[in-house]
């Protein structure tokens, strides 16, 4: 897989791919995610509980891929300031929120999935090149 240039991905419209723009940001890994398992395991656990115990299927990468999106969204806007790692957790936090889950609900849906962590890598490290690059500007 060949790694965008700089110029790339300075370019490149927040939520998109980063190996081919023309996409939406997680749509390689959804296209080949089985439908998820129908039978919910809704009890009076936490979200986080119960988020750990289900299969990850096709809803459940559906959810991470959204906060990832929305992430970029708020970190391109810079709204909240994305300046510093703590910058990026908050949008991070407030990305969950927005798609209806919590930090904690989103870490245990990505948990063990390398392909949404690897996906969620290349989120943050782009961010973190956003806002090195404007602490040097």
């Amino acid at each position: 897989m060949r790694q965008p240039t700089s110029q790339e991905l300075q370019d490149r419209k927040p939520g998109r791919s980063f190996e081919d723009p023309k996409r939406p940001l997680g749509e390689e890994v959804l296209e080949h995610t089985e439908a998820s398992n129908p039978a919910a395991n809704e009890d009076f656990r936490s979200g986080e509980a119960q988020v750990d115990t289900q299969q990850h299927g096709l809803a459940e990468r559906a959810k991470a891929i959204s906060v990832l999106r929305k992430a970029e969204e708020l970190i391109a806007t810079n709204n909240p300031p994305c300046e510093d790692e703590a910058g990026l957790t908050r949008c991070f936090e407030l990305a969950a929120g927005r798609v209806g889950l919590t930090i904690g609900e989103y870490d245990a849906l990505v948990k063990g999935d390398p392909e949404i962590l690897a996906l969620e890598a290349q989120v943050k490290d782009a961010a973190r090149a956003r806002f090195d690059s404007a602490s040097t500007a």
